[in-house]
């Protein structure tokens, strides 16, 4: 791919991200089952020797997620599916005929948005030990505290009365987004085998190449609004940076600028533990990798961090700071700024009376969306598994973007030819939701909003994702050879063990 088509992709990307009005974050239905192979890396590095595939080959995987909890289209109104009616014409509410109505309660508001593409990627496992390669390219939004007051000026405007002359005094407000693309290796290793158990260990390593950035956070903002031209800040401290292919002074796109404006390292670790349905007592010979064993199993519990690391930029980046800063600011409502920096320049001159004070570097760090997750899969019978999984994220700084947490339990039928999934999760630990994926041999397509394609809930946010992979599974030797490697038990000498 010449580097001018990627540069369009990327700024395409990062265009999506912009619409946090527009849920899987996690894409259950293609991390948690047993024909998972690469992509289950994504959630636990140390996943690829627990596969029933030994060789799994992805041609393309994508998802899109976006939620808030603030702006909303009401389910008698829209229908996702109304996108496709060329005659569709969106509603507007009230005299002033916005397009969205909003959730009116004092709760702080939050914006997520995931976009991922994992291109060619593949995994390969070799007896005890698996190995990996992935290619992709993310963007992640969060927004995360935000005021339910700011947001309701930012939907009516300073002249909405009923939040005039009301000293609220915020904190912790964190905005975050990031558009990268990334190359890992991942390695996997059966550490430890003891008659019917195993453990394994895992670690991913990826180069990032950051494309934009950007990232806001105030841990005090006190003010009031008076009126509709006059803001008072009584106090704030707030930081902000932000890279992008944009020139500053005219907002014009940077066609003869560097593709990438960032760099950085990223790192995924887990382990996984499975007790075995059965005790091997012949392993592979190490022959044919078509020969390796199945691992049959009661259950298994994985733990992971995902996404540690960051994103440094350093070309044409900025990062402002206000320390304790304060102002009675009137006539704002006349303000007009048409580009980045004349609207920083008058922040900085309206505060320190200076419009340069209040920058302080050329460079930016943004951490990616690290996390503890925690996954088990419980084998039933007749093809019947349960799982359940749960993600927190962990921030390391003020600019790290903040994963969603979720709890999901994964009730799923699983065959060599077809898959399907209903996750049940609770969203940020307050939203729950109900999804459904399916796979037909090598194409999974799934949601974990079944309720937004179905007309059952509001549209404050969508969900999808979709894979197309080629897998080769263990056992499989009779399909390319003619041997009897298709009996699961093939080269495997057990000791069953009484029920």
């Amino acid at each position: 791919m010449r580097l001018k088509n990627l540069k369009y992709i990327l700024a395409l990307l990062g265009l999506i991200s912009t619409f946090n009005i527009a849920q899987s974050q996690e894409m259950l239905g293609l991390t948690m089952g047993n024909y998972k192979g690469i992509t289950g890396v994504m959630i636990n590095p140390a996943s690829m020797t627990t596969n029933k595939v030994y060789l799994d080959i992805n041609l393309a995987t994508a998802n899109v997620f976006l939620r808030n909890n603030f702006a909303y289209l009401p389910k008698e109104d829209f229908v996702i599916w109304d996108l496709l009616d060329k005659n569709y014409q969106f509603p507007t509410y009230g005299e002033e005929e916005k397009n969205v109505l909003y959730y009116n309660n004092s709760k702080a508001k939050q914006i997520t948005q995931n976009t991922r593409i994992l291109g060619p990627s593949a995994m390969i496992q070799i007896g005890d030990h698996a190995f990996g390669i992935t290619t992709g390219v993310r963007v992640f939004t969060s927004g995360n505290n935000i005021p339910w007051n700011v947001a309701e000026f930012g939907y009516w405007g300073l002249d909405y009365g009923p939040l005039h002359n009301i000293d609220f005094d915020e904190k912790n407000i964190d905005f975050g987004s990031n558009s990268w693309m990334e190359v890992g290796l991942s390695y996997a290793y059966d550490v430890w085998k003891y008659y019917d158990q195993q453990l394994t260990v895992g670690l991913s390593v990826k180069k990032l190449w950051g494309y934009a950035g950007a990232y806001v956070y105030s841990d005090k903002l006190n003010y009031l609004v008076p009126n509709d031209t006059t803001i008072d800040i009584k106090e704030m401290n707030a930081s902000l940076g932000f890279s992008g292919p944009i020139n500053y002074d005219n907002s014009e796109f940077l066609n003869t600028s560097p593709t990438f404006r960032g760099s950085g390292v990223g790192m995924d670790i887990g382990v996984v533990y499975v007790k075995r349905r059965q005790v091997e007592l012949n392993k592979w010979n190490g022959e044919r990798l078509c020969a390796q064993n199945i691992v049959d199993y009661d259950y298994k519990i994985g733990v992971s961090i995902v996404d540690i690391g960051r994103v440094k930029f350093k070309e044409n980046a900025q990062e402002h700071q206000f320390d304790e800063v304060s102002i009675y600011w009137e006539d704002v409502d006349t303000l007009q700024f048409n580009n980045a920096n004349s609207f920083l320049h008058e922040l900085s001159n309206t505060f320190y009376g200076n419009p340069n004070a209040s920058y302080v570097g050329d460079n930016i760090k943004i951490g990616l969306p690290t996390a503890l997750s925690i996954q088990a899969d419980f084998n039933l019978r007749n093809n019947i598994y349960v799982a359940g999984f749960f993600i927190h994220p962990l921030r390391l700084n003020k600019s790290t973007l903040r994963r969603t947490p979720q709890l999901a339990i994964i009730p799923r039928y699983e065959t060599k030819y077809f898959e399907l999934s209903v996750p049940i999760s609770l969203y940020d630990y307050n939203y729950p939701r109900v999804g459904i994926a399916a796979r037909f041999y090598f194409i999974t397509i799934g949601t974990e909003r079944l309720g937004t394609y179905l007309g059952l809930s509001d549209m404050n946010g969508m969900d999808i994702y979709a894979s197309i992979k080629i897998g080769i599974n263990k056992g499989s030797c009779k399909e390319r050879f003619g041997g009897a490697c298709d009996n699961n038990n093939f080269g495997n000498n057990i000791l069953r063990r009484k029920r």
